[in-house]
């Protein structure tokens, strides 16, 4: 694999112990991989990895994949991502997206629907544009309203690329006209075209100030083991299951609207009354080979050139929870030849 082509990684304290991860980190750092995220849950906050991981790294760019648009105002978040950018002399990315109800609600403690998520999401870019560009902010919105207050100690103009994480049509519309990536999350090869439908619709709205069309990247997160065996196929499965079954109905949803209806349901059934392992097995191997890759190295790789023959910019392999150190090494491996 050449060197130019980028390729992009998940890892986080909440699923590998910090000095797994850090030794993963400079492999990484050394290697094919060009990108590093990390995702926030509701254990380890996301930027504090980055910044313990930037000290193991010099060409990685590193970013967060994705903190949620609720637990920040969007002042501080600008705060926190012009340090950091700092601190990675222009490595970083900043990765947001508006995560899910149960996440915002029961831990949060935030109402997740009102006002309006896309709203919400709309006037968090808004504002983190306009204090970006070093000028004094006042913006007046339903959600927010600053004024006369400008970001202090920094650069008059910051150039942090913004990624979104979104799924519905509007949504992804709101991606292609404000940020600077697209995060599509649980992409099926199959509706990787269709779904820049919607993004070419933002982006004929782009105004002249943000970066080019051709520049928005389109950086899918696929969930990724390099290995033919039945324990990664099941990882994999249990992972899926996991986020359909378990996590409210936008996972549920968008499954179904792949076509998996009959299996979303025997899934969501089956989770919710406990059986997880009954969940796991419903995941049918066309909904495998449609939105994760499991299977031999070689298998892997020409997986990951058929992506980018579809349109996606930085594929991003995301190793299932509960992956063993063994198995990291094998899938990173992977991409090295």
């Amino acid at each position: 694999m050449s060197p130019q082509v980028k390729l992009g990684f998940t890892l986080s304290y909440d699923y590998l112990q910090p000095s797994l991860c850090h030794d993963l980190v400079t492999l990484l750092d050394n290697s094919n991989f060009t990108h590093l995220f990390i995702p926030e849950r509701w254990g380890h906050d996301a930027f504090t990895q980055v910044t313990t991981m930037a000290h193991y790294t010099s060409e990685l760019i590193l970013g967060t994949g994705i903190v949620n648009l609720f637990s920040r105002t969007p002042a501080t978040l600008a705060q926190t991502a012009a340090s950091i950018d700092e601190l990675t002399e222009g490595r970083f990315i900043l990765g947001l997206g508006l995560s899910g109800p149960i996440v915002i609600q029961d831990w949060h403690g935030i109402n997740f629907f009102q006002p309006s998520p896309l709203q919400r999401t709309r006037e968090y870019l808004e504002i983190l544009r306009l204090i970006f560009s070093g000028e004094r902010v006042n913006y007046s919105g339903k959600i927010y309203s600053l004024k006369r207050f400008s970001l202090s100690s920094f650069e008059p103009s910051l150039t942090i690329p913004i990624f979104l994480a979104s799924m519905g049509s509007k949504n992804v519309q709101i991606t292609g006209e404000l940020a600077d990536g697209w995060f599509p999350i649980w992409t099926s090869f199959t509706e990787i075209p269709s779904s820049k439908q919607d993004l070419k619709l933002g982006l004929e709205k782009r105004e002249r100030t943000l970066r080019s069309k051709e520049e928005l990247e389109i950086t899918p997160y696929i969930l990724t083991c390099a290995s033919d065996t039945e324990n990664a196929k099941n990882l994999i499965q249990r992972n899926l299951a996991y986020y359909i079954g378990g996590m409210g109905t936008f996972y549920f949803e968008i499954i179904k609207r792949y076509g998996f209806e009959t299996e979303a349901n025997r899934i969501r059934k089956a989770f919710l009354a406990g059986d997880r392992e009954t969940a796991a097995n419903s995941v049918s191997q066309d909904m495998l080979d449609r939105i994760a890759v499991v299977g031999p190295p070689e298998y892997v790789v020409k997986r990951y050139d058929e992506l980018r023959q579809l349109g996606t910019d930085i594929p991003v392999v995301m190793l299932p929870h509960n992956c063993t150190p063994e198995l990291a090494m094998d899938t990173i491996s992977a991409f090295q030849q």
